[in-house]
């Protein structure tokens, strides 16, 4: 009967302690291999054979319970926080929203047609004006002040 080989691979993550223990059970004559490095050239040559000792199932069992970790806990000294937010300087002062004829025109129209013309005429007087057109420019935020508070839309 011919016997295959098989190669494997296994990693292990030992501790210090564990890696002793499995050393010191290992025949004396079997020396580490390196893991061989890959070659792009070149065929990798087979790597040697370790014989595994007959007592590594006594040494490391299946329900083992893992080893506590050895390495000191960094504690920080100082607890991290947040860096304060910047504070964004208040305007002091907005620039007036501006209106076009056309916006003013638009939000009076929907008043006239539920029969509020005396209302419009009266406002539109109020601001010494005939018509829309008429309101001068910096007035026109104003206008549209009162136009909201009789119900408009702008």
């Amino acid at each position: 009967m011919e016997t295959q080989k098989i190669q494997a691979t296994i990693t292990l993550t030992l501790t210090p302690e564990q890696l002793l223990m499995l050393l010191n059970a290992a025949p004396q004559n079997v020396q580490p291999t390196p893991a061989p490095m890959p070659q792009t050239t070149a065929p990798a040559p087979a790597p040697q054979q370790t014989p595994v000792p007959q007592n590594l199932g006594q040494m490391f069992p299946a329900t083992a319970t893992p080893m506590p970790s050895t390495q000191p806990v960094q504690q920080n000294p100082m607890p991290q926080t947040q860096p304060a937010p910047i504070a964004q300087p208040m305007p002091t002062q907005t620039a007036p929203q501006t209106y076009s004829v056309q916006e003013l025109g638009l939000a009076a129209r929907p008043l006239m047609e539920t029969g509020r013309q005396q209302e419009l005429i009266a406002l539109l007087t109020e601001f010494g004006a005939a018509s829309v057109a008429a309101i001068p420019e910096d007035r026109r935020a104003d206008f549209a002040a009162r136009l909201r508070a009789m119900g408009g839309q702008i």
